[in-house]
């Protein structure tokens, strides 16, 4: 491509202000277009940034890949034009750059030396040995700076709704009608931003499955991990709480623990699109840590020496709780079966909405702290509400989390997260073309995006799997001349359609880009 083209391509570019209407104008490939426009200096994004950055350092093709973590041909994909564009009589802006990129680091290198040994004698006999150390430098801290580049790349997560108990007649209704793959699962693939919170992942969840927020939610570890980290005691949880787990709430907050459930009139989709866009800086007065450890030691401090009775055994068929106190002791020193067969309180396991995604979740084979690593040093954020606050720091501990939505339907999302997309791509659900805008849409907007989709969308109060099932075969199965399941209800479907229609249920199949 000469440069007389991609100075067509930029004067369209500068008239659409868009990528796509370019490449139809144009009549080339988005890909093509973009990377004309990457080449002539007109268009840049932090990858493309840093793919630039290595390049101009000396990298390989396949060395900057396997720095950024990525495919060589995204990478590729992302390079400015190379092999005409250091040859034209006039080098192209970007040319131009990465010479001048490169003569100013030699430039500083060589003034920071001088200027640092001008006037110190030991100094200048000492500079060859000064020089390497601080070329190590240098390479530390541009390793720390690409480092934190990569954290700032999008994360794809995989949810996956799924119902275990469902009859073999109730897979099929699910496959031909809910259009699921498997017969027993609704499944999406989502990129996200990094520093996304558990608290707006759960506003993007809803948009994704069709609910409403009309019911409670929360979030939890793998139950046998919750254990392990807690010891099963009321004083391991406690030294998590604040860090990962939830506090032991009052009576009656719950409008200060869903403070920002405040959806009035309008569009649904809009205020949980508000939601899920980021910056993401919302805090519960209970999630503060000082507020959420004050709490408990509150608990720890009412019960000094109360009555314990025996733990419910769900491996008798009767299930009776023993009357009969076994001991009187401190809270602090139960076990949390002790703790929970006495007194009544809130689900001692429920994560804190604050702790953000990338902290939290590793995908398969990344490295899983354990829970002496949380909480080490405290680090400072900024809220909307409360300002700059400060936190324990949590890393990745799990490789798997469960969304709770809608204690009485009973729908669970395992979330997981995974190291890349190239399953997606290699079954063809995505291009390469497709799987770059979404990272440039992520990364650009600040927002999610739906790059999978598996199933259509459910529905408030249907009744979980089973009865969202039910649904599916009076709307497609029941005929005009069949006889009502009800016999009091003889427009059972039209009934059934518009009280659905009227919880903002749709069969219509949405695309991936209209589902965030």
């Amino acid at each position: 491509m000469d440069e007389n083209l991609m100075r067509q391509i930029w004067a369209v570019y500068h008239s659409t202000g868009s990528l796509h209407k370019t490449a139809e104008e144009m009549g080339f490939a988005y890909a093509k277009v973009r990377k004309a426009l990457i080449t002539y200096g007109a268009y840049s994004t932090r990858f493309s940034d840093d793919v630039y950055y290595l390049r101009c350092k000396g990298y390989s093709v396949e060395e900057i890949a396997k720095e950024l973590n990525t495919s060589v041909k995204r990478v590729s994909a992302w390079l400015p034009y190379e092999k005409n564009m250091y040859n034209l009589a006039e080098k192209s802006q970007e040319a131009v750059r990465c010479d001048n990129y490169r003569k100013r680091n030699e430039k500083a290198n060589e003034n920071f030396i001088s200027n640092k040994f001008s006037n110190d004698e030991k100094g200048r006999d000492d500079m060859g040995r000064w020089a390497i150390s601080y070329s190590k430098l240098m390479e530390e801290e541009r390793n720390k700076a690409e480092n934190a580049k990569k954290q700032a790349e999008p994360i794809r997560l995989h949810l996956k709704l799924f119902e275990e108990y469902l009859d073999e007649d109730e897979q099929r209704t699910l496959k031909k009608y809910g259009r699921s793959s498997t017969g027993n699962s609704i499944e999406r693939d989502i990129l996200i931003p990094p520093d996304m919170t558990l608290h707006a992942l759960h506003y993007a969840i809803l948009r994704l499955y069709g609910w409403q927020n009309g019911h409670l939610h929360s979030f939890h570890l793998p139950e046998e991990l919750y254990k392990k980290l807690t010891n099963n005691t009321v004083r391991g949880w406690g030294d998590l709480i604040g860090v990962l787990f939830q506090t032991v709430y009052p009576d009656n907050v719950w409008k200060i623990r869903y403070g920002d459930d405040d959806y009035k009139n309008g569009s649904i989709k809009t205020w949980l699109r508000k939601k899920y866009t980021g910056p993401y800086r919302y805090l519960g007065l209970y999630e503060k840590y000082e507020v959420a450890v004050g709490k408990f030691d509150e608990l720890t401090n009412e019960y000094q020496n109360m009555a314990v009775y025996k733990p419910y055994d769900f491996n008798n068929p009767k299930r009776s709780r023993e009357d009969k106190v076994v001991k009187y002791a401190p809270i602090i020193d139960l076990t949390l079966d002790e703790m929970n067969a006495s007194i009544i309180i809130d689900s001692t396991d429920e994560l804190l909405e604050r702790l953000t995604v990338s902290s939290l979740l590793a995908y398969s084979g990344m490295k899983t702290v354990s829970a002496d690593e949380l909480g080490l040093r405290m680090i400072k954020r900024d809220y909307k509400v409360f300002g700059e606050v400060e936190e324990p720091e949590v890393k990745p501990i799990t490789e798997k989390l469960f969304y709770h939505y809608d204690y009485g339907d009973g729908w669970v999302v395992e979330i997981t997260r995974e190291k890349d997309c190239d399953d997606l791509i290699k079954e063809g659900f995505l291009t390469d073309e497709e799987l770059i805008e979404a990272r440039n849409t992520v990364t650009e907007k600040y927002k999610p995006v739906c790059i999978h989709q598996d199933g259509i969308c459910l529905v408030d109060d249907v009744g979980g799997f089973s009865g969202f099932i039910d649904m599916l075969r009076i709307l497609y199965e029941q005929k005009e001349d069949d006889e009502p399941a009800d016999p009091y209800d003889p427009d059972r479907k039209e009934n059934t359609l518009r009280w659905a229609s009227g919880m903002g249920w749709s069969a219509r199949k949405v695309s991936n880009k209209q589902m965030l």
